[in-house]
C-alpha cells in the first residue's frame, strides 16, 4: 500500500512571513492585556448578549455573542472580551495566503496576507471586539474554498470545496450581513466568465446553497420571531431622508476614510487597477491547468466592487461609516498583492513603480500600527502621539459607573437607575455587573423617549411604573432633560457629573432624582413626547 506524499516544505520567505504573522499574533494578544482603555459601549453591548444565547439580538446576527460567550467561561474582564479579535484576524490572513496562492503564486499569497495584517482597520480591529472580526475571517474563509473551487477540475474535489464554501459564508451570514455582497460578486463573476459559469454543477450549487441554509435559517428564524428586530435595524442605519438624498461631502469623507482602512499606498493601487489604468503583461492572461488568471483577476475585481459601490451610493444619499465596505478588502488584498507580482503597468514605463510603492505601503502601515500599540499602552503616551481624540469613547466608563454606584449608596436608595442613551446603559452594565448583580433591588434600566424602543436595551430593560417610584436619572442628553421630567409625578434638582478622558475633555453629565414615573403620551406621528422642544432623536441613540 503507498503511502501519502509528505507535505511539501515551506520555502524560505513563506518561514519568515509565517513568523512574522505569529509574532504579530503574540504582539497583539500581549496588547488586550496592557492596554489601559476600557470597552468601547459597543463592545461592552456584545458583551451583555453574550450573556444570553441567541439565535439572534437586536442589531446584528449572533456570531459575535457566541465567541465571547466561549473567551469569557473563565473571566470577563476586557482582555477576555477581546480575545477572538486577533487570533481571527490572523485565520483571515491564513486563508488569504492559501487563496492567493491557489489562484496565483505562493508570492501573491504572502503580499496577500502581510497587505491584510497590516491594514489600520485590521490593526484597529484586532484591539477590539466586533462584528468586522469574525465577518473578514468568514469571508476569507469563503475565498478560501472558492480559489479551491476555481482551480479544481476534479468533481468530487469541486463538490467538497462547494460544501465547505456554503458553511464558511453561511458563518459569515452569522457574523454580519454585509457578507451578502460576497453573492453579487460570485454571480458577476459567473456571467463575465463563461469558465466559472460551466464550473458550476447543479450539485455544486445545490451543496453551496444548501449549507448556507442550513447555518442561515435559525437567524431568519429568530428575526421573523422578533418582528425582524436585526433587519429593521439593519434599513434604519441607511438613514435616507427625503430632501437630505444628495451628500457629497459624506461621499468624498467616505473614501477618505478608506485611506485609513486599508491604507493609503494599498487604496491608490487598488483604484488603479479597478480603474483599468493598469494594463496586466501577457504572462497574467496565459491559461494553464488551473485556468486564466486573468480570470481569476476578474473574479476578484468583481468581489472587491460591490461592497465599494453600494457603500459609496449609501455615502452620497445619507452617511456612511468608514468600516461598511470593510468587505472589499477581504478580495482586495489578493488582488492588490496580484497587480504587483504580475508587475501591471500604469503607463508605458511606470511598471517598475507597483513593487516599491508596496514597499512603501509596508513601512506607512507598520509605522501606523506602531503608533497605534504604543499609542494605547498608556494615557501619558496616547497623548504625546495625538491619540486623545481616537480612544475617547472607550474612555472613563468605569469611572462613571463608581460615580453612579457610590451616589446610590450615599443617597436615599433608588429603585432604579435609568438613563437615556444606549451607549452609557451597555458601558454601566458591563462596568456595574458584579454590583448590579448583588443589588437586583436596584436595577439598570433605560428611560425610552420615543414611542417604540430604538436600542435593545430600550427593548429589553425599559424603565416601568414598578420600578418608578424613586429613580436615579442618569442624563447624557442635556435635551432630553425636560421629556424626562414629564414621566415623573416630580422631580428634583439637576446635579452635574463631569468625567475626565484626558487632560482637556470630559463627558459630562446630569443627575437627578425622579419621583412617581409615569409616561406621558408621545405623538402618534412623530413618536416623540407630545410638546418636545427636540423633533428628532439624538444620533448616539
Amino acid at each position: 500500500m503507498s503511502q501519502p506524499a509528505a507535505p511539501a516544505p515551506l520555502s524560505a520567505p513563506a518561514r519568515y512571513v509565517l513568523w512574522g504573522l505569529g509574532l504579530l499574533f503574540l504582539l497583539r494578544v500581549g496588547l488586550l492585556f496592557t492596554t489601559y482603555t476600557n470597552l468601547y459601549p459597543d463592545e461592552a453591548q456584545y458583551w451583555l448578549w453574550s450573556r444570553k444565547l441567541d439565535f439572534g439580538y437586536y442589531s446584528k446576527p449572533p456570531m459575535i455573542a457566541w465567541l465571547i460567550h466561549l473567551s469569557t467561561l473563565t473571566s470577563s474582564a476586557e482582555p477576555f472580551v477581546r480575545l477572538f479579535a486577533p487570533l481571527l484576524h490572523l485565520g483571515a490572513a491564513l486563508c488569504l495566503w492559501g487563496a492567493g496562492k491557489r489562484l496565483f503564486n505562493e508570492a501573491t499569497g504572502l503580499i496577500a496576507a502581510i497587505i491584510y495584517s497590516l491594514m489600520p482597520g485590521v490593526v484597529l480591529s484586532s484591539a477590539i471586539i466586533s462584528t468586522d472580526a469574525p465577518l473578514m475571517f468568514f469571508l476569507s474563509a469563503t475565498l478560501y474554498f472558492y480559489s479551491l473551487f476555481l482551480t479544481t477540475s476534479e468533481e468530487n474535489t469541486r463538490l467538497k470545496t462547494a460544501l465547505g464554501m456554503g458553511l464558511a459564508f453561511g458563518a459569515a451570514f452569522l457574523s454580519k450581513y454585509a457578507c451578502l455582497y460576497f453573492l453579487i460578486g460570485a454571480a458577476a463573476h459567473a456571467l463575465w466568465v463563461p469558465a466559472v459559469r460551466k464550473s458550476w454543477s447543479l450539485r455544486s450549487l445545490a451543496l453551496f446553497v444548501g449549507a448556507f441554509i442550513v447555518l442561515m435559517s435559525p437567524n431568519l428564524y429568530w428575526n421573523a420571531t422578533h418582528g425582524f428586530q436585526t433587519v429593521s435595524h439593519t434599513a434604519d442605519n441607511a438613514n435616507w431622508h427625503w430632501g437630505k438624498l444628495f451628500n457629497p461631502g459624506s461621499l468624498l469623507t467616505f473614501w477618505r476614510d478608506q485611506l485609513g482602512v486599508f491604507g493609503p499606498v494599498p487604496v491608490v493601487l487598488m483604484l488603479l487597477g479597478l480603474a483599468g489604468l493598469v494594463r496586466p503583461r501577457a504572462g497574467l492572461l496565459q491559461r494553464d491547468n488551473s485556468g486564466s488568471k486573468g480570470d481569476h483577476l476578474i473574479g476578484l475585481a468583481c468581489l472587491t466592487l460591490p461592497p465599494l459601490i453600494f457603500v459609496s451610493v449609501q455615502a452620497l444619499l445619507s452617511r456612511a461609516n468608514a468600516n461598511w465596505a470593510a468587505a472589499a478588502y477581504v478580495p482586495a488584498s489578493v488582488l492588490v498583492a496580484a497587480f504587483v507580482i504580475y508587475g501591471l503597468s500604469v503607463s508605458i514605463r511606470s511598471h517598475t513603480l507597483w513593487r516599491p510603492a508596496l514597499a512603501a505601503g509596508v513601512v506607512i502601515q507598520v509605522a501606523i500600527m506602531a503608533v497605534f500599540m504604543l499609542g494605547v499602552a498608556s494615557p501619558e503616551l496616547t497623548q504625546a502621539l495625538g491619540l486623545s481624540n481616537t480612544v475617547k469613547r472607550a474612555r472613563g466608563w468605569d469611572t462613571l459607573t463608581q460615580a453612579i454606584i457610590a451616589k446610590a449608596q450615599t443617597d436615599a436608595r433608588p429603585t432604579a437607575i435609568a438613563v437615556d442613551n444606549r451607549n452609557v446603559f451597555n458601558a454601566m452594565a458591563y462596568y456595574g455587573r458584579d454590583w448590579f448583580a448583588a443589588n437586583p433591588d436596584v436595577p439598570l434600566k433605560a428611560w425610552v423617549r420615543e414611542a417604540h424602543p430604538k436600542s435593545q436595551a430600550e427593548t429589553e430593560a425599559p424603565l416601568t411604573t414598578e420600578a418608578g417610584p424613586n429613580v436615579l436619572i442618569v442624563s447624557y442628553v442635556d435635551g432630553f432633560i425636560p421629556d424626562i421630567r414629564r414621566d415623573f409625578a416630580a422631580t428634583g434638582p439637576g446635579e452635574t457629573l463631569k468625567i475626565a478622558l484626558d487632560h482637556k475633555r470630559t463627558r459630562d453629565f446630569t443627575l437627578f432624582r425622579g419621583y412617581g414615573f409615569q409616561r406621558a403620551p408621545r405623538d402618534p406621528l412623530t413618536g416623540h413626547p407630545i410638546g418636545s422642544a427636540l423633533d428628532t432623536p439624538d444620533d448616539d441613540q
